[in-house]
This record gives structure tokens, sequence and C-alpha cells, in this order.
């Protein structure tokens, strides 16, 4: 009976996430078109711009606070008040240290016009995103989810507004982005339950503050690392070419980003159950099969939308943008492997593991810039989709060999190279437009995934 709850509560935070989550992603993959019709490809450049800036921003002035929350969070043994009380100090710190940094905003050219609102952007994201990860970390899912779903549903019906009725162009994005954001901490604080235990009138748990600090600030470095991997190929597109690559980069990029939050659903429901499970039993044979499952999945699911992905585009997209599907094959490739080096970061988190972790995205972050400076100024936006793809394949070998060190499992690298090389091969035909033996290679890469898995279980 213990064995089967722990694969029930995955799949119960799976679903309780997985509704929230493609809710609020199934919003913003319907504005998409919207975007690319009413914004040039230079003005959606300066979005992505400023919403990857503030992705990295978010971690480094609250020390990467969030990953604290959560873990601690998680902990039966903390004193939720106390936790709350440490994360409110942090925070307060973040706004105070943002403002005092925000006059170098000047010297960033492509977003310096928007630069209050990048301000409020980091100062609210930061509250939300901790108000998020610690009600998830009451086992409240579902108002999780639902503030996820109601937080997007909110800033499209603005974004709307702002741009096609008032006419306010990128000013009416960011302003549809800072009042979703507060519905949503508002949302979190009450419906959330965060005020019950909000409360700042007693003495600080110094010793806690100080434990949290210890585990977030090694991973503020991680959190740098991957933000330098995703958001370095912009920032080298801009500097050697402008905008409008930027642009059609990003809207080729938001396929596989989709994929990718929707592949967090499990990633969030993994973590939970790999903390708890590695604080309690940790049965190797619970973390095996969830990665078979896991990356069988993504694999097959992965080729699958690389068949389709041309024809999607003809509709999906407005005409400006529409030779961006020629580059999401390849990124989807680099999504697997993204989405495999996250299952292990689930491990890294539950061993707290954190010098590991932060040095297996150093690696990515490193080469990534490397190769981006390597492939850009030659390939243009194709070098920085190769760059992309190779750093996260680089990143999921180290983190293989990196787990050795944590626990013993069992998971075949010869799968794992069988598999690579059967979908790098469709994934090159279908962007050279060979839709035929791409069928068939789709073909191949599920026998193999099913007489593979077939054989090893018999073997058992």
């Amino acid at each position: 009976m213990g064995n089967k709850k722990k694969y029930y509560d995955l799949l119960k935070n799976i679903f309780a996430l997985g509704f929230g989550l493609v809710g609020a992603k199934g919003v913003q993959f319907l504005l998409l078109p919207y975007f690319t019709n009413v914004l040039t490809t230079g003005q959606y450049g300066v979005i992505d711009l400023v919403v990857t800036f503030v992705g990295l921003m978010v971690p480094i002035v609250t020390l990467e606070l969030s990953d604290s929350v959560l873990r601690f969070g998680l902990s039966e043994e903390t004193n939720k008040t106390d936790l709350i009380q440490c994360s409110t100090i942090i925070l307060a710190f973040a706004t105070l240290l943002t403002i005092i940094l925000s006059p170098l905003l000047y010297f960033y050219k492509s977003i310096r016009e928007y630069s209050p609102y990048v301000v409020l952007m980091i100062v609210l994201q930061s509250i939300r995103v901790n108000s998020s990860l610690y009600v998830k970390s009451q086992n409240r899912v579902s108002v999780y989810s639902m503030d996820s779903a109601l937080t997007a549903f909110v800033t499209a019906i603005l974004d709307i507004y702002f741009i096609s009725i008032l006419k306010i162009g990128l000013q009416g994005y960011f302003l549809a982005e800072l009042i979703g954001t507060c519905v949503s901490i508002t949302f979190l604080f009450f419906v959330g339950g965060i005020y019950r235990n909000f409360k700042l009138n007693q003495p600080l748990d110094k010793a806690l503050l100080k434990r949290m600090l210890s585990y977030s600030i090694p991973l503020m470095f991680n959190a740098i690392s991957w933000w330098i991997a995703s958001f370095s190929d912009r920032a080298m597109l801009n500097l050697f070419f402008s905008e409008s690559e930027v642009g059609i980069y990003s809207v080729a990029a938001k396929i596989p980003a989709i994929i990718t939050t929707l592949l967090s659903v499990f990633t969030q429901a993994w973590i939970m159950s790999a903390v708890r499970e590695y604080e309690k039993e940790r049965n190797p044979i619970f973390f095996e099969r969830v990665y078979k499952i896991y990356s069988a999945f993504l694999f097959l699911s992965v080729a699958a939308l690389s068949l389709v992905i041309r024809p999607i585009m003809k509709i999906y997209v407005g005409q400006d943008f529409f030779k961006a599907w020629y580059y999401i094959p390849l990124l989807l490739f680099g999504t697997v492997f993204l989405g495999i080096s996250n299952y292990y970061g689930a491990i890294y988190a539950a061993a707290k593991a954190n010098l590991l972790e932060i040095k297996s995205t150093i690696i990515c972050a490193v080469s990534n810039i490397i190769m981006n400076l390597i492939f850009i100024p030659h390939y243009s936006i194709l070098g920085a989709v190769y760059a992309t793809a190779l750093s996260y394949v680089i990143v999921v070998i180290v983190r293989i060999l990196d787990t050795r060190k944590l626990m013993h499992l069992k998971i075949s690298v010869l799968d794992l190279a069988m598999s690579s090389a059967l979908l790098l091969a469709l994934v090159w035909l279908v962007m050279q437009g060979n839709i035929v033996i791409s069928v068939l290679l789709f073909v191949m890469l599920l026998a193999w995934k099913v007489g593979y898995y077939f054989y090893e279980y018999r073997c058992v």
C-alpha cells in the first residue's frame, strides 16, 4: 500500500498542478497569434528581453529565496510563521536593492525606455513567486493551480484591452503584467491562507533565517547560470544582429518554452515526491521507474510534435514570424534534455546537493556562451539554436555522473543514446522537409522504447 501511495501522490500532484498550468499556458498559447499579428518582430523582441531580464534579476535580488521557501516549507519541522517572517525580511531587502540598482537600467539601451515597468515587475514577481511556492509547500496545490490560471486569464484580458482598445503598445503589455501579478499576490495572500501565518510582531528566528540563506544563496548562482544559458543567445543575437532576429528566435523558442512549462508540472510534483522519498526510504526502484516513464514520454511527444510543427506554425503565427518554424524542431530536441536535467535536479534538491547542482549549471552556462560566440556570428539564429541544444545535452551528461555520488540508479545509457540518435535524425529530416522518412524514424523510436522496456522487464 505504501509503495502505491508514492505513485498516487505523484499523479495526484501532477494532475492538480497541471490543471492550473495547462489553463495558464493555454491562455498564453492562444495569445501568441494575437501578439505576432499586432506587434512587430522588434517589439516582440523587446518584450522577450524585458521578461528574460526580470527572470534574471528576481533570483539575484531575492538571493534565490524561492528555493528555500519550497524546501523548508515542505519540512514538517519548520514553523510556518517563522518561515513567512524570514521570507518577508528578505523580500524587503530585495525591494530596497532593486530600487538602489534601478539607475543602471539606463545603460541597457533596448529596455531603457521601460525601466519603471522593469523595476516594478522585479519587485512584484519576487513577492508572487515566493508566495506561490509557500502555498504549494503547504500542499495547497489546488490553490496554487487556480492562481496560475487566474493570473494568466486576467493578464490576457488586460493585454487585449490595453494594446488593441487603448492602443498604448508595449506600455499596455507591461501594465497588464503588473496588474495581473498584483491580482495573483492578493489571491495567494487571502485564499492561499498566507495571512494566517503573517505575523511580524514576534521575535525573528535568526537560526532559520541563516539556514534559509545558507541553502538559497548558493542556488542563486545556479539560477544565474540557467539564466545565462537561456538569455545569452538573445543578448548575442541583439549584439551581432538586431531586435528582429531576437523576435524571430523568441517566437521559435516559445513553443519549446510552452512544452518546458508543461513539463514543469511533472518537475514540481516530482520535487515534492523526491524530497519525501529521499528523506524516508531512498528507494532507487521508485526513482528508476519514474524516470523510465518520464523519458519515454519526453522523446515520443517531442518527436510527434516535430512532425507537425510546420503546418501548425503556418496557421498559428503572423506571416512575418512564420520562418521561425525552421528552428523549432532542434529547440525541441534540446527541450528533451532540459526535461531530463530537471528530473535529476529534483534529486539534487532532495539531497540538498547545492554545490553539485551549481557546478552542472555553471558548466551549462559557460558552454552555452562559448558556443554562442562561435556559432551566432556565422549562423545567426540557427547558431543560437545549436548552442542551446548542445548546452542542455552537456548538463544532462554532467548530472548523470553527479547523481551516482548521491544514490545508485540503474538508468540505461544505451537507451538514452539510442533514443537521442533517433530523435536527432528525425528532427534534422523534418528541418530538411523530408516528412516520409521522419515518420518512419518516429515508428522506429516508438518500437525501440516499447521493445527495450519490455526486454528490460523480462530480464528483471
